[in-house]
């Protein structure tokens, strides 16, 4: 990875000024080089970076404008949280004007010939519609590489959505989409994509590795028929419309994640080299239920995410289809009360060759809510000899989270590494969150659990 440069002008000016007639200046050897290679080493900063650089010199002011690194314009996260925050949405318009300003004006003194990436990351709605355009047209003209709008709103209006190259089936009058051929990866969050116009892009970018797509309201179809051989990462997330998802060559596809309505129609083919799939959503709870008819063979899948939720867990499978080859699994479930999760036990017991599992509990405890009663007398079906790394996640100490932990330990004798995280143990936006009250009591309780069934195991602790 390419190291950052600092410029210690202060320093070199300090030893200039010296009063001792036998010290001389350090030459600026920086500044003798070529502004070709001035600018390549600028495009390996970010572009706060570069900019910043600007006033080491007159020579300077304007060699940031030449780069051809990362336009990342993610410089309102700050102010975004603090509106959130404290519901102060009446500044919120002023924000987008100040933040189109700011990214107007970078891009018109902008003199590279190609960019690598180009990110836009503000609450931004369909007002902004001919800003956001010209800026993608300018990324396009630019040959970016990496393109990513994230566009996630404060107050969140999905009928408001920017919609994205909505043109773009049906026009060919911009030469701009002749360099649409470039794009590596498409990241969009919030933003209006249609099927037609995912068509059309998939069709003309044959380089595509990586495509994520979240909250994208009018998405109703995805279909790669077109070979995308180099395509490797596809994420689906929040899309709620989506009636089908068919891949039918993509055969360096790895990575898969969906997320969303359990009425979409999944179908895949020739995608012999997927071994990472993470299901959530409403899907997820149809998916648990028949999981040997997810359209993929189950011996591929090497690493699983489960992203579950309370209603699902009642009707978790006792018996859950092999997944021979399953090396690392991650659940994630969402509880409320003193409610058990030991249902999904079933899918831990269906990896014989289970080398890491990650365990994450997002839990909101309910008023007056009984603790639950861990039978540690239950028995296991099977003692899982190749788990050797557990990671609990927002462990908060509850009966719900130590069952599951005792059941975890006491069925996988092997282990050899303890990961217990039990910082942010409540669901975010309970009154809860705002007290860390049973941090200590949930440290204690994994050294308690762990000196019971893994004596001899690393034991780390957040």
């Amino acid at each position: 990875m390419a190291k950052r440069l600092k410029f210690t002008t202060s320093k070199f000016q300090k030893q200039c000024s010296s009063k001792s007639e036998d010290d001389a200046c350090l030459p600026d050897q920086i500044s003798e080089l070529p502004d070709e290679i001035l600018t390549n080493i600028l495009s390996l900063l970010t572009l706060r970076e570069a900019v910043r650089t600007s006033v080491v010199s007159r020579r300077w002011k304007n060699l940031w404008t030449f780069t051809t690194g990362s336009l990342d314009f993610d410089f309102g996260s700050n102010i975004l949280s603090q509106i959130r925050d404290c519901m102060q949405f009446e500044i919120l318009n002023q924000e987008r004007a100040t933040y189109i300003s700011r990214v107007n004006k970078i891009l018109n003194s902008h003199q590279g010939a190609t960019i690598d990436e180009f990110r836009v990351k503000f609450d931004l709605e369909l007002s902004a519609r001919s800003d956001i355009d010209s800026w993608i047209n300018f990324a396009l003209r630019k040959r970016v590489k990496r393109l990513q709008l994230n566009l996630a709103q404060v107050e969140i209006n999905l009928g408001n959505c920017y919609p994205f190259l909505a043109e773009a089936p049906s026009s060919r009058l911009s030469s701009n989409y002749n360099n649409i051929s470039c794009l590596t990866s498409l990241d969009l969050n919030n933003v209006d994509v249609t099927g037609q116009v995912l068509k059309y892009l998939l069709s003309n970018c044959p380089l595509l590795e990586f495509v994520r797509i979240l909250s994208s309201p009018g998405l109703v179809f995805i279909r790669i028929v077109d070979p995308l051989p180099k395509l490797k990462h596809l994420e689906v997330v929040h899309c709620h419309g989506l009636e089908d998802l068919d891949i039918s060559c993509a055969p360096n596809l790895k990575t898969l994640k969906y997320s969303g309505s359990r009425q979409t129609r999944l179908r895949f083919s020739n995608v012999p080299n997927l071994v990472n799939v993470s299901i959530g959503g409403y899907y997820c709870g149809r998916m648990v239920r028949r999981f040997n008819r997810l359209p993929i063979a189950l011996s591929q899948i090497e690493k699983l995410e489960l992203i579950l939720s309370t209603e699902m867990l009642p009707k978790f499978p006792k018996l859950f289809p092999k997944l021979k080859n399953v090396k690392q699994l991650d659940l994630q479930c969402y509880a409320i009360g003193a409610y058990s999760i030991l249902s999904c036990a079933s899918v831990i017991e269906a990896c014989p060759k289970l080398y890491r599992l990650t365990m994450r509990l997002d839990w909101l405890p309910l008023p007056n809510d009984e603790q639950l009663v861990v039978q540690p007398t239950k028995k296991y079906r099977m003692k899982n000899k190749c788990l050797k790394v557990v990671e609990l996640k927002k462990f908060c100490g509850s009966g719900t989270y130590v069952e599951l932990a005792t059941y975890l330990l006491s069925s996988a004798p092997f282990v050899e590494k303890i990961i217990a995280d039990t910082r942010n143990s409540y669901v975010l936006g309970s009154i809860y969150c705002l007290f860390n009250v049973e941090n200590v009591a949930a440290k204690e309780c994994v050294r308690r659990l762990a000196t019971q069934y893994s004596p001899t195991a690393d034991l780390v602790i957040y």
